[in-house]
């Protein structure tokens, strides 16, 4: 049974997120890597509203979304200017689906390095830690 995403998140500031996410699926490979990605950071959540069905994933920090795995090979982190811009010349991509600061990487391609979603983890951990809100 899906649970209703928790009410700390239903916020403006993850509603765009949110709104990309509902009903989306995540592969458990990806919802793995992410949570082994977030595990050392501290103060982080996971929410899915339904792990049996596979359904999307999120962490939050500070009621801020700061990472999702959707999809069979997704991850996307919301990272400030400086780092999404580095983000996206070193093989992320621009999610706009959920927002400006979000920047989507493909895990699990044949011939192509291995994304450091733990150095993009940290990255989106910090940028929203040091938010002002």
């Amino acid at each position: 049974m899906a649970q209703i995403v928790p009410t700390e998140l239903q916020t403006d500031i993850n509603c765009q997120v949110l709104d990309h996410v509902k009903g989306l699926s995540a592969h458990s490979d990806i919802v793995e890597a992410l949570g082994a990605a977030m595990n050392p950071l501290g103060d982080v959540q996971f929410f899915c509203p339904d792990p049996q069905q596979y359904l999307y994933a999120v962490a939050s920090t500070k009621g801020i979304i700061i990472a999702l795995a959707v999809g069979m090979n997704t991850i996307g982190f919301r990272l400030d200017d400086r780092m999404k811009e580095r983000a996206l010349v070193s093989g992320g991509a621009a999610y706009p689906e959920c927002g400006k600061q979000w920047v989507s990487f493909t895990l699990f391609q044949n011939d192509w390095p291995k994304v450091d979603i733990e150095f993009w983890a940290r990255k989106a951990y910090v940028a929203a830690r040091e938010l002002e809100r």
